[in-house]
């Protein structure tokens, strides 16, 4: 009977070891692209990301939300309407109040992603607001598209990355569409 069960709980840990995706904490950006890619939506991206990013950390929340996708304003809206608090990622005038604000950051390494979208990296210094003082070097990465013609900041990960396949199935829709390059 225990060497059945020990069976079983080691068959269970092998399946959920391999079952681990690549995005999560332990996933830095890195994972997000081997090289910076040169192509002429990822330079763009890296523009909108530093004007975006520097009006965060200039705490200029009507020009930073000028920049955000109106899909990711309406997340941001529901989730307030649902949980009575804008708790998004996307929503740094909410955070600086309560757990962090954008003291500086360093745009990085950006990769092509799925359905015409490009992820950057990030490196961020937040000041906590509960330990009053600044973390530095914090990993993020960023998902940017574009919806009619346009390139938008779609959403952020802190610690993790995206990847084309979270792309794809989690904002199906969003984007203008793309032709697909060869996997």
């Amino acid at each position: 009977m225990t060497r059945r069960l020990l069976l079983t709980a080691s068959a269970l840990l092998a399946h959920l070891a391999f079952a681990q995706g690549t995005e999560g904490p332990s996933a830095g950006p890195a994972a997000a692209a081997t090289a910076d890619s040169d192509a002429p939506e990822a330079k763009d991206g890296k523009v909108l990301l530093t004007k975006y990013l520097t009006a965060v950390k200039a705490k200029k929340w009507a020009e930073a939300k000028k920049l955000l996708h109106p899909k990711t304003l309406e997340s941001i809206a529901e989730r307030k309407k649902r949980m009575g608090k804008e708790d998004h990622p996307m929503a740094p005038w909410f955070h600086e109040k309560i757990n962090y604000w954008l003291k500086d950051f360093k745009v990085g390494a950006a990769s092509l992603g799925a359905l015409g979208t490009v992820m950057i990296e990030v490196t961020e210094d937040n000041f906590q607001v509960a330990d009053k003082g600044v973390a530095e070097g914090e990993n993020s990465a960023y998902l940017l598209g574009k919806k009619d013609g346009k390139w938008f900041v779609v959403d952020k990960k802190q610690g993790a990355v995206f990847t084309k396949d979270s792309v794809k199935i989690g904002y199906k829709g969003w984007f203008d569409k793309a032709e697909e390059a060869a996997p």
